[in-house]
């Protein structure tokens, strides 16, 4: 990944999805993924960049040994984007 696709990666992440002091245990890190690569001016990201990109917007994640990783986002939020989405088809 190219430096403007990371900026672009950690953009959408740090404008679109909310912290919370809870972890959201409906939408891992494999969904959230798709939820980006279908959005405007998105690319093909793996499971594990898009995870270093979540840690690198400084988000927690409640176990890191499991392949998709939650997070500490705001469930109103990641429902934004899918309602963005649904609207656009």
């Amino acid at each position: 990944m190219n430096d403007d696709e990371q900026k672009e990666l950690l953009r959408w992440i740090r404008e679109n999805l909310k912290k919370t002091k809870t972890f959201n245990t409906w939408d891992s890190s494999y969904g959230l993924k798709h939820l980006f690569e279908m959005s405007a001016n998105s690319f093909y990201v793996t499971n594990g960049t898009f995870k270093g990109a979540m840690l690198e917007a400084g988000f927690k994640v409640k176990d890191p040994y499991r392949i998709n990783w939650h997070f500490n986002i705001s469930k109103k939020s990641v429902r934004a984007l899918y309602e963005q989405l649904n609207k656009k088809r």
